[in-house]
């Protein structure tokens, strides 16, 4: 990862232009991703957020006196978000944004993780926040069958939702936006919407670091008529936002933090109106991408289908577990739990995990092996080039001293461009 000379982030850009209203300064794409980092707080013990009539919505500070510490969020991050929350409601900026149909759905049987809260907004629009990938098996589960499925539940549900907020607020333009899974579900809503709802009430799509498409989905004409609203943004170590295909251009922003923890939106770097924009992704995340593009370019569908079907049979351990913070909480006898549920379960099950790992494992080797070499010839040629000048200016000396040249040229000869 380089090293930035700009350490600030949201909560800087919050101290620094939280003075500003959205009369005084327009709503940009750190405003953007501040919403998207509220929708991860667990607002199901606020009812009143349920509501869907917008004359009825609860300003960001409302909702922040109704939190406690048991309104843990849902994401997987490890940092707390609703003190951010508080923050922005104190801020001239935030103080008069107000919240309302707030979602929640979780299905094993449909194998389904959906949440969204929406934010009235002073600029005369509406933003449907999506909430990325919770803690929940089925969550993630639904994560991996968007490798094989056409849609999934939670994406049927977004667009069910897009449409909704709309109707509730007819004379307002719609933004929607989330991050990780939850900028899939806003680039999906945004594609199925109305043809009419596209062109005269979308004004934007924001996905932040979230998985694309399958390539199918970028020559669609639904698709096609809202690609240049959907603003896409990934850390320069990206791997969850470049999982599947993007059709519209996509900005590399520059992180605090190293590798996949880039994936964190809180490391996302700031200046002014905007994140730090870099010119291209690290060489980890170039790497990482083509690894997991070519391991699931392995398998056919129905592979990957039976290998998630198998996984997370196992790691739901028979649906003793519902969650990775179960897991987790087990330790080493979760660990041991987990051994023994995959060495009793059937040989065909085992079979399809272990071959897909073992894809993986080549694949991984096969990248490191070409990244290695590669870099071996970079370093060839560089010292190539450097032999080649240097032969050069010692023949150009030489010449200089058959005729006679000065110390003082001899010397201006030999370091000249050095």
């Amino acid at each position: 990862m380089a090293e930035h000379k700009v350490t600030t982030t949201v909560t800087d850009y919050l101290d620094w232009r939280g003075d500003l209203t959205f009369q005084a300064a327009a709503f940009n794409e750190v405003d953007s991703l501040l919403l998207c980092i509220f929708s991860y707080i667990n607002f199901s013990r606020i009812p009143e957020l349920a509501v869907w009539e917008p004359e009825k919505a609860l300003s960001i500070g409302q909702v922040c006196s109704r939190l406690t510490e048991k309104d843990e969020q849902m994401g997987l991050s490890q940092l707390d978000y609703i003190p951010v929350m508080r923050q922005a409601a104190e801020t001239e900026r935030f103080r008069e944004v107000k919240m309302f149909a707030f979602d929640s759905r979780n299905d094993e049987t449909q194998e389904m993780q959906f949440a969204a809260v929406s934010f009235l907004l002073p600029d005369g629009s509406v933003y449907a926040a999506y909430r990325g990938t919770d803690l929940s098996l089925v969550g993630w589960k639904e994560d991996f069958n968007l490798s094989y499925l056409a849609e999934v539940p939670a994406q049927v549900r977004a667009t069910e939702y897009a449409c909704r907020v709309a109707a509730a607020c007819p004379r307002r333009g719609l933004r929607l936006g989330g991050h990780s899974k939850g900028g899939n579900l806003a680039a999906w809503a945004g594609v199925h919407l109305p043809e009419k709802m596209q062109k005269k009430r979308l004004v934007a799509v924001y996905n932040n670091d979230g998985p694309g498409f399958n390539q199918s989905m970028a020559k669609k004409e639904e698709y096609l008529r809202i690609q240049d609203k959907i603003y896409t943004f990934i850390p320069e170590g990206s791997i969850v936002g470049m999982l599947l295909e993007h059709g519209e251009d996509y900005t590399v922003v520059a992180s605090t933090a190293r590798s996949v923890m880039q994936h964190e939106p809180m490391s996302w770097l700031v200046v002014g109106t905007r994140f730090v924009h870099l010119g291209e992704r690290s060489q980890l995340g170039r790497v990482t991408d083509e690894v997991l593009k070519e391991w699931l370019d392995s398998m056919t569908r129905q592979e990957r289908q039976e290998f998630c079907d198998a996984f997370f049979d196992i790691l739901s351990m028979g649906g003793k577990t519902k969650s990775l913070d179960e897991v987790q909480e087990m330790g080493i006898s979760g660990a041991i739990a987990l051994l023994k549920e995959y060495m009793g379960a059937d040989e065909r099950k085992k079979k399809i995990i272990s071959e897909i790992f073992k894809r993986l494992a080549a694949d991984v080797k096969e990248e490191v092996t070409a990244g290695a070499y590669e870099g071996l010839r970079s370093a060839n040629r560089k010292l190539k080039s450097v032999g080649q000048k240097l032969s050069e200016k010692i023949e150009k000396t030489k010449r200089l001293d058959a005729k006679g040249g000065c110390k003082q040229k001899l010397a201006a000869a030999f370091f000249a461009g050095s």
